[in-house]
């Protein structure tokens, strides 16, 4: 390595390559790259560095529970007992399947600091961290507002959180307050940026003067975005629809054949980088309740209609923003016209909204995880 030796080295370790786990990797690089030029930064999907079967296996797992008995998830995401009646199975496999990365990752990369988006990820260097006797720094991020049992290891050296509530929870299960750091999800630096409305509306294409909503269903695009363009081609208001299939193909052609046959302006887009953009320039998101969809919406200060969250993770985001009064339960036709309605006259207050959305959004958290990180590795 020569002079890269002296350099700090950085590992992100995600899962999935299409997924808010790796949008939150690629943030805090992006602000390392920013502030930090100098270092050293390997990003790794932990799924290429393990057991083909258990990858595969665990993806058709996860998908047959959130498709087929979501209700079954919803339960088993989050419960004690089934944390510790898998224990002995997940430690054995933990060690079985560390190997991959340790042998073509971290013995020859060796980082300063690994940061994980992913509680597997965690699970796993927190593993080689115990197994090899190194001394790198373990660094959690979780990417969504409530976590389950799964993030907890002795020896993870920082917890940067999504919001303050959570501390109490880490305290009652042993962390140190010192672990603890309140910074929100990382999000791209992009949604920090002043940008002009009107100069996006052009770049985009997007009529000035109608109401404007966002449609979306995660990086994968999935969800009920098609019946949602129909209910609101039915509802025969001034608006336009912005909606994003992500790698969906099948959903982006399905809704360019309907842009044909309906009586409002929509823009059908794919996989899209400019989120930021798409966000400034709508007055209302429709989405399930990602983390980072629901982080970046945050810092836009952008009111969010939710759908179709997924049992888990997502189920219980969507608790935790009705609780506080920062977002919308849309279930029927009904719901999403009254919302639209209600965004639209004098009755909403935006700068309340706006108010109140500071008590969950952190536009600079990358910003803030990558200096904390840097401070914690400091000779």
């Amino acid at each position: 390595m020569g002079k890269d030796k002296k350099k700090a080295r950085i590992l992100l370790l995600y899962v999935s390559d299409i997924s808010g786990h790796r949008q939150a990797a690629r943030a805090i690089k992006q602000a390392l790259n920013s502030f930090y030029p100098d270092v050293l930064i390997r990003e790794e999907n932990l799924f290429r560095h393990g057991n083909p079967f258990v990858r595969c296996s665990l993806n058709s797992l996860y998908y047959t529970f959130i498709k087929v008995i979501p209700w079954f998830w919803d339960i088993i995401w989050d419960s004690k007992e089934v944390y510790w009646l898998t224990y002995a199975l997940r430690i054995f496999l933990y060690y079985a399947n560390y190997h991959r990365l340790y042998r073509e990752v971290i013995k020859p990369f060796d980082p300063h600091a690994v940061i994980c988006t992913h509680c597997l990820s965690c699970a796993i260097s927190s593993t080689i961290k115990r197994a090899k006797k190194l001394n790198y720094s373990l660094v959690a991020v979780p990417t969504d507002f409530y976590l389950n049992p799964y993030w907890f290891y002795k020896n993870v050296d920082v917890y940067f959180l999504p919001h303050s509530e959570l501390k109490a929870d880490f305290i009652k299960r042993g962390i140190s307050p010192e672990k603890i750091q309140i910074t929100g999800i990382p999000i791209s630096l992009d949604f920090c940026k002043l940008k002009q409305k009107e100069k996006l509306k052009k770049k985009w294409r997007i009529k000035d003067g109608l109401f404007t909503i966002l449609v979306m269903g995660g990086g994968q695009g999935i969800g009920s975005i098609e019946e949602t363009v129909l209910t609101l081609s039915e509802a025969h208001l001034p608006l336009q629809i912005l909606a994003v299939t992500g790698i969906n193909r099948k959903l982006k052609r399905k809704l360019q054949k309907i842009s044909s046959q309906i009586d409002l302006p929509l823009k059908v887009l794919g996989y899209v980088n400019g989120i930021d953009e798409l966000m400034e320039i709508s007055d209302l998101l429709i989405s399930k309740s990602g983390g980072l969809t629901t982080a970046e919406a945050l810092s836009k200060a952008l009111p969010m209609g939710i759908i179709d969250s997924i049992p888990g993770q997502e189920r219980r985001n969507k608790q935790l923003l009705l609780k506080k009064n920062l977002a919308f339960e849309l279930t029927n036709k009904k719901n999403i016209i009254d919302l639209i309605k209600k965004l639209s006259d004098h009755s909403f207050n935006r700068e309340d909204w706006k108010e109140r959305t500071k008590n969950l959004a952190y536009p600079r958290s990358s910003e803030e995880i990558a200096r904390r990180v840097m401070e914690l590795i400091k000779p």
